[in-house]
This record gives C-alpha cells, sequence and structure tokens, in this order.
C-alpha cells in the first residue's frame, strides 16, 4: 500500500516541479530590471514643462549650460584606479562602444534642453573644465539596446549639487516594427525625462540666485587667467550634500566696472566659446555619421539582446528541469529498493528510468542552449564595435594667427586653452629695456 501510495504520487513530484519552473518564468523579465513598488512620480506633462520654460525664458539672467560628454560607466577596480575588465565581460560592455555611447547620450542630452530655447546656450563639452554657469554631468548606468539607463547630476558654477537622478527606459520589442517609429530614437523617453528633470530644478532658482551664479562663473574663469588679481572675490569651501562632498565657491565681491584687465579675459573667454561653439559642428558631425550606425546596431541588436535573455532563461530552466529529474530518478531508485512489491519494483524502475532519460536529455538540451548564447554574444559584439568616432584637426585664428589643433577634442580644447593664456600672459610681461 505504501509502495502503491509513492507510485501514486509520481506525476505529482512532476507537477510541483513544473509548478516550480512556470513560476520562475513569470519573474524572469524583472531579473534585470528596478525593482519598483508603491506610488510612482507622475511624468512631467506638457503643460507642466511648459511652466518650467516660461519661467527660465521670463528671467533676467539666462543660464549657461555645459553637458561634458557621459562618464562611460565602466566597472572599476576596488581602488577606483583601473578597469576591472572582469566585470567589464561579465556586464556584456564593450569598451568602444560605450565610449561612443557615452558622446551619443551627452549630444541627446544636449539636443533635448537646446530645443526648449530656456537657455542662454547649451553645449556639449569634452570634460568639466570649462566655463559655464550650469553643468550637467552624465553617467551611464546600462545600455543593451533593450534597456537604457543614466543618471544626471545638475551642479552650478558655486559648486552646488542641485540634484542628481537616475532615469530608466526598456525599448518595447515591437518598436522598431511599428514604421510610425522610423526615425525616431528608442531611446528618448530617457532623454526627455532627464530634459525635464534639469527644467524643473533650474526653474526653481531664484533671480538673484542666478545672478550670483553667473558672478561666480565669471570670476572663478578670471582666476584662471589673473589668480593674484581675483582670488580676492572667491572664496573656496568643502560641503557634502546626500553623502556627496564638493567644492562650494561663493562671492565675496565683484572688480570695478572699469576694470580693464577683466574685460580683456573677458574677450579671451568669448573666443574660448567661439572653439567651444566650433566643437559643436564636430559633435554635430560625429552625430550624423554614428546615429545611422548606432540605431542600426539598437535595431539589429534588439532581437538578439531578448533571444539571448530568452535562451538565458531557457537554458536555466533546461538546467533546472534536469536536475529535478535527476533527484526524482534517485527518490523513485530508493523506492525501489525498498519495495517489497514486484508490481512496485516494476512501477518504480520504469518511473526512474524515464526520470533519467529526460535528466540527460534536459541537461544535454541546455548545454546546447549554451553554445547558442555564445553565438547570440558574437552578433552582438561583432555589431557593438563596428561603432568608432574620429576626430578631424581643427584651425583657430586668433588676432591674425591661425592656430592648427590635433588630437581628440579633448586635446584640442586643451590646446587652445592654453594658446589662450600663453597670449594673456605674454600681455602682462612688460616690455623690457634693453
Amino acid at each position: 500500500m505504501i509502495n502503491q501510495f509513492k507510485l501514486n504520487t509520481f506525476p505529482l513530484y512532476i507537477v510541483l516541479l513544473l509548478v516550480l519552473l512556470t513560476g520562475c518564468n513569470t519573474t524572469s523579465r524583472s531579473v534585470n530590471q528596478p525593482i519598483l513598488v508603491g506610488p510612482t512620480e507622475p511624468e512631467v506633462k506638457a503643460e507642466v514643462r511648459d511652466k518650467y520654460v516660461a519661467q527660465l525664458q521670463q528671467s533676467s539672467y539666462f543660464l549657461d549650460v555645459a553637458v561634458p560628454t557621459f562618464e562611460p560607466g565602466f566597472p572599476m577596480t576596488n581602488d577606483g584606479k583601473d578597469i576591472d575588465y572582469g566585470k567589464l565581460d561579465e556586464e556584456g560592455i564593450w569598451p568602444q562602444l560605450r565610449r561612443t555611447e557615452a558622446k551619443l547620450f551627452a549630444v541627446e542630452t544636449k539636443n533635448a534642453l537646446e530645443k526648449t530655447a530656456a537657455f542662454s546656450s547649451v553645449r556639449v563639452v569634452p570634460n568639466a573644465n570649462t566655463s559655464a554657469d550650469i553643468f550637467v554631468l552624465g553617467r551611464i548606468l546600462n545600455s543593451t539596446s533593450e534597456e537604457a539607463g543614466m543618471e544626471l547630476t545638475v551642479v552650478s558654477a558655486a559648486g552646488e549639487v542641485l540634484g542628481t537622478k537616475r532615469f530608466e527606459h526598456t525599448v518595447d520589442e515591437n518598436f522598431f516594427k511599428d514604421q510610425r517609429n522610423a526615425g525616431k530614437n528608442p531611446y528618448q523617453p530617457l532623454y526627455d525625462s532627464g530634459r525635464d528633470y534639469v527644467l524643473r530644478l533650474l526653474s526653481q532658482l531664484a533671480e538673484t540666485k542666478k545672478k550670483e551664479i553667473k558672478d561666480i562663473a565669471l570670476m572663478r574663469y578670471a582666476r584662471y587667467y589673473s589668480p593674484e588679481a581675483y582670488s580676492q572675490y572667491i572664496s573656496t569651501d568643502v560641503k557634502r550634500k546626500s553623502g556627496q562632498s564638493y567644492y562650494e565657491f561663493s562671492l565675496n565681491g565683484l572688480p570695478p566696472d572699469d576694470d580693464l584687465n577683466l574685460k580683456r579675459i573677458k574677450d579671451l573667454q568669448a573666443q574660448e566659446m567661439l572653439f567651444v561653439d566650433r566643437l559643436q559642428d564636430n559633435y554635430d558631425t560625429f552625430y550624423a555619421e554614428t546615429n545611422d550606425a548606432y540605431r542600426t546596431w539598437q535595431e539589429e541588436t534588439l532581437p538578439e539582446i531578448i533571444a539571448y535573455r530568452e535562451a538565458k532563461f531557457d537554458r536555466n530552466v533546461k538546467a533546472g528541469l534536469g536536475i529535478g529529474l535527476a533527484v526524482l530518478a534517485g527518490i523513485l531508485a530508493s523506492n525501489e529498493r525498498n519495495s517489497g512489491s514486484s508490481l512496485g519494483r516494476g512501477a518504480t524502475t520504469a518511473g526512474s528510468i524515464l526520470a533519467g532519460v529526460g535528466a540527460a536529455v534536459a541537461i544535454n538540451d541546455a548545454f546546447r542552449s549554451n553554445s547558442e548564447l555564445k553565438v547570440q554574444s558574437a552578433i552582438i559584439e561583432e555589431k557593438g564595435q563596428a561603432v568608432d568616432l574620429t576626430v578631424s584637426p581643427t584651425e583657430m585664428k586668433f588676432e591674425d594667427q591661425i592656430v592648427e589643433l590635433n588630437g581628440s577634442a579633448s586635446e584640442q580644447y586643451l590646446q587652445w586653452k592654453q594658446h589662450l593664456r600663453e597670449m594673456y600672459e605674454l600681455e602682462q610681461t612688460p616690455d623690457v629695456q634693453l
């Protein structure tokens, strides 16, 4: 009777195993997505966004916004000095593609902000070592053509961190199948959310605060050229906010309006911004040349990413099923040894053989799925590495002098800043009578 009961429970083992595995399937999608429960922050409606824009446009002080190239978001070693290439491989990040995305994300964020016409200027810059009133610092959290995430930190020229927020977006698997989406960026909701966040933060600044930020930006720039003359107008302190340390700059005063040296520095600042404006042409060219290739990468790898995820889940299910059946085979074999009934022994033997065969098939199938995963990974890597960036030499004219700049955008920008400073120092050097 006992053995007959154990035999009758054989289908129950199978049912329970299948229920367990089926339950895994319902949560497979959430593994790579952030968990969110409870009420969510509502999206910024158009009329609210228009209110933010109107507040900025009606201000007496239009802000200059700099968007440095995003941090690629590479995993780093414990000391934070080097890239952890082991984790880089585990997370499926291809360095050249991610570095290209760091520029694309910055350009897209700049475009989203610029279209609002709420600022004096919005420029993409190689790094934060530039002159601006507001800096929108970005870091890529993830980008898989299916899922994209970024973190924005808004900082004023006074060094104050106005806010930090993370943004996530999942591209629908049918996005590219809809003809109405032709020419649209599948990540656009990500950039729109970032734009709305920046608008909200900056629209809350009082007029006196905006003027102070612009004055501090000018004094910091003047101090770069002549610290002995302008350091007295700026004080520096280290502050902490939300666990983040930052340098805060406060204004002690302003030089007189007829300061001729400051006027000359403003002229140099205009020359520096002229180069930054020309640099926008390079970024626009880079965007135009790269965007089609990048969109092709997104469109062709999206189904591969989905197939990869589904195949990975399928592999885990099959492996789990194989292990479960193997355990079941052991249980039935144990029942067979303890069975006193020839009928029970025959039934449990057949059950153990069936379960054993099922385990072998499932595990072997899982290994085949592993090979498929490698092929899909290779396809994604091949497409990811196809996107690259080149920067052409730039010629700048300054007071009848033509200066040729070479290297990356960051290197060219540094060369131009150094040239302007050399010109300033040369002008400040008194003539020596021989």
